[in-house]
Formats: C-alpha cells, structure tokens, sequence
C-alpha cells in the first residue's frame, strides 16, 4: 500500500473522536456535582441556626412604633419643620387632583430641589402638576392626629419616669418595652399596645464621648402616651418599697412581676430622679475636692520643710529623737545620700507634676519646664534628661540631671502659679483666682515611691543618668567603672548595611 492510503480516516471514527473531544472539554469546564447534595430518600429535615442577633418579629414592630412615635416627632425639629397641620395645607397650598390627607402633609424641602415626578392616588390617575403633592406617607395605624397636642418639655417630663434593676434578662430596649407593658394594667384595645411607650432613654456614662451608643446597664428613662402609666408604676413599683405596695399583691402577670420583685425593681418620676442626680453630683464633686486638697496638702509638707533654727538644733540634740514617719525617713535618706557611681539610681532627681493641660505632649512640657530652669543657676549643671508623659493624662514625671535642678524647679512652681492655657502652651500662664483650672504643682518623689519608679527604668538608662548626675555635680562620686578584660575582649557587632 502506498502512503497516501494511510491518511484516509473512516468518517464513523472522526466522528467519535470529535465528539469525545468535545464532550470531554465540556466535563471538564462544567462544574462537578458537590457532595453536600442530599441523597435520595427520606432524610430528616434541618433546622435552620437560629441568629442570636436577629430581631424577633414583635421586636421589630416595638422599635419602629418608637420611631414613629409622637415623641419622636416631637423631639425632631428638622422633620417638625417638614410637616404642617392638614388646616393649614388646606388654606396654602391647592391639590386640585389628589385628596388632602388625613393627618399632616410633607411639604416640599427647598434645600432638596429635585424634578417632579409623576405620582398615583388613590383613583389610580397620574399628576404631573407641581402643585400636587407626592410621595407617600409613612405612619402609625393607630396615631391620631387630634391627641397630637403635647408640644411643651414639661407636658413630657409628667409621663417620664425612672426606672432601675431591670432583670438582666430584659436589657435591651425592645425587650425592656416587652418588659414594661407586660406590667401595666391592661386597657381596652391597647393591652399590648407599643404605643403606649413613646420613648426610651438610656442615661450615658459620664467618661463617654460624643457620638457613642449608650450600654443598658439596668436603668433607663421611660416616657408614656398617657399620664396615668407613670402613675401606676410609681405607685406600684416605688422607689422605697412597700410591703402593702399593689405589686405585691398582684395577681396578673407572675412570671414578669415575680421577676421584678427578685431583682428590686423600682421606679420614681423624673423630677425626682433629677433631684437625687444633682445631689449625687454635688456629693461626688465634695470629694473629689477632699482628696484634691488633701494631696495638696502633703506635697507642700514635703517640699517645704522648714529649717530648724539654731535653738531648736540645741534642744533636739539633747533631748532623744522622736520615731518619725517611715516616709520622712526615706526623705531625709534621699537628701543627705550622695551620688556615687555605685548607686543603683541618682537620689532625688524625680519629680511628679500634677494639674497639667490633658492634651499637651512631651515637647510642650519640655520647652515649659526648661524656660523656669533657665533662669537659675542650676540650668548650668544640668536640666531636664526625660519627660515621662502618657496623653490624656494631667500628670507626669520629670527625670531630671541633679538633685538641684528638682529643688529649684519644685520651690519655682510652688511660688509663681502658673497654668497651662492650651496643649501647646509652652511658656505658662499666671494663674487668676477666679479661674476654675488649679495651678501646676511639683513634689520630689521620696524614697520608697523614687525607687520603685527607678527599677521600671532599663539598667543602661540608670547608670547613664547616675554617670551624669555625679559629673555634673563635680565628679565628688569616685572613680567611674572600668570594663572589665572580658568586656574589651569581646568582638564588636558588625554593622549591618
């Protein structure tokens, strides 16, 4: 046979090898059954995981009746301004084609002028006029538009209360709703009403920032629809209780009232919650002060000790010693101990500064405080080595070179009162009488307190400022270290590039 006959192919087998191919790029690119598929037969069906976080559908209704509340559209002056009464529409604007409705009308925001644009009413005809309204009108069922009178804080404050103790399994605001309307008394057709709560609030912490949501933490204000709710739970839910109080007797609601009673729940009005929060502040404000002067107090015991006088020297020397407080001991162990370089840290080189500006930095505080050592002669053997400064904070730590610079430095502060305007005031200014910002104070850290700082420090940070200290004070410290032979024979680091 010759060679051509070997290239004839039998039409039967190209067409087999043509269509495996294809079929075989086809399985390969078609995404393979996963394994997850039930198999066939009867299996028993899966629950679906239930979301922790997700809102029940009676939630859902108790949050968007709060949003929808006459209190809420009350406390909003931007949606008040976007909304008039039906009688004043009535008179203004003309709605030739589409029926006035019922309770108020949204008139058209200037700052928002898009284009009209066709709407349906009722009757299922289009408008495009511009003096028909549009849009749709979002609100409660059962709102009524004539009730909507309540238009003053105080009208308000009547239907708020207090409350405090929620059991801990109601601390959130739909189930705190739950909550409060499962012991109220039922009336007709608004037992379970949402409605009847208009608004809840939770009181924020005092260390909060502005913008951050609230935490439930037990206590909240509620405000009602109707005056006689708040009634009701400040008689039967008081804030002294009662062993004759109605809740005790209740018959209705166990499981909410038993719960209520195991936690000691409690209400009282908002004017009296005012009242008891005002002298709580009053109170705590008292002793802050207390502690504040009492601090006060102890740093000028110790920075200004007074001299005894050479009368009082001669009766002390002969007369036996009293036992003086421990930190008067590390005090006078901290003066008269000298600098060598043997000491594990240099002896009263460590100041704490107080009532400094919370946003100020190091740099500030640097600059502010070598501007007063400047102008003494200590600056010259010395100054400030390191500012120990968290932000936010109206405190800190000075290390300073030599036991001078932290005595001039405390005895300069103590005389001229000075404050810091702003965080980046560096050059101080002088305190006024009537201002309610306390001036800067400087106390030299004792012994047991300047220790314990010094052993936080890095071994090598120490011997450096101890090394500076007695240098600076006249090399009176002896001989400085030597490096030992092993120490010299050790390879220095190559420098890595």
């Amino acid at each position: 046979m010759s060679s051509s006959s070997f290239a004839f192919i039998p039409r039967k087998v190209a067409k087999k090898s043509a269509t495996s191919l294809k079929v075989n790029a086809i399985s390969e690119d078609s995404p393979r059954p996963s394994s997850s598929q039930p198999p066939k037969g009867k299996q028993p069906a899966q629950e679906p995981e239930s979301d922790p976080t997700r809102l029940s559908a009676e939630e859902c209704v108790i949050l968007v009746s709060l949003a929808f509340s006459e209190y809420a559209l009350w406390s909003d002056v931007d949606l008040r301004k976007k909304l008039t009464p039906v009688e004043f529409s009535s008179r203004v604007i003309a709605l030739p084609n589409a029926p006035l409705s019922s309770s108020l009308a949204v008139t058209r925001d200037p700052t928002h002028s898009n284009p009209p644009q066709p709407w349906f009413n009722r009757t299922g005809a289009a408008s495009n006029t511009q003096s028909a309204g549009g849009g749709y009108e979002v609100r409660l069922k059962s709102w009524d538009p004539n009730s909507s009178n309540l238009s003053s804080k105080s009208e308000w404050d009547k239907r708020t209360i207090y409350v405090e103790n929620v059991p801990i399994h109601y601390r959130s605001v739909a189930a705190l709703v739950q909550f409060v309307l499962a012991l109220l008394p039922s009336k007709e057709s608004l037992s379970s009403s949402p409605a009847r709560v208009q608004h809840v609030f939770l009181p924020p912490h005092h260390r909060d920032k502005p913008g951050d949501v609230p935490i439930f933490k037990g206590f909240s204000l509620i405000t009602f629809s109707d005056e006689a709710d708040p009634k009701h739970f400040v008689e039967a839910w008081p804030w002294q209780p009662r062993e004759d109080s109605p809740s005790k007797s209740s018959a209705n609601n166990d499981e909410t009232t038993s719960d209520a009673v195991k936690y000691g729940f409690r209400t009282t009005s908002k004017s009296n919650w005012e009242a008891l929060r005002a002298e709580y502040l009053v109170y705590r404000q008292q002793l802050v002060q207390e502690i504040n002067d009492h601090q006060d107090a102890s740093a000028l015991t110790r920075v200004h000790q007074k001299e005894p006088s050479s009368h009082e020297g001669q009766t002390s020397s002969s007369a036996k010693p009293s036992k003086q407080p421990k930190e008067d001991e590390d005090v006078s162990t901290t003066n008269n101990s000298a600098i060598t370089f043997d000491s594990p840290y240099p002896y009263g080189c460590l100041v704490f500064v107080k009532n400094i500006h919370p946003e100020t930095n190091k740099t500030t505080l640097k600059t502010l405080f070598g501007k007063a050592l400047s102008q003494s002669d200590a600056a010259v053997n010395g100054g400030i080595d390191y500012v120990d400064f968290n932000k936010g904070m109206d405190t800190c730590y000075l290390r300073l070179s030599t036991p001078d610079c932290a005595h001039y430095l405390a005895s300069y502060y103590n005389d001229h009162q000075t404050v810091e305007a702003n965080g980046l005031d560096d050059t101080g200014t002088p305190h006024s009488p009537d201002s309610s910002q306390k001036p800067i104070s400087i106390e030299i850290v004792p012994g047991t307190r300047e220790e314990v700082y010094w052993q936080k420090v890095p071994e090598k940070i120490r011997r450096s400022a101890v090394e500076k200290a007695v240098q600076l004070q006249g090399g009176a410290g002896g001989a400085p270290p030597t490096k030992t032979p092993l120490e010299d024979s050790r390879p220095k680091k190559r420098r890595k590039r």
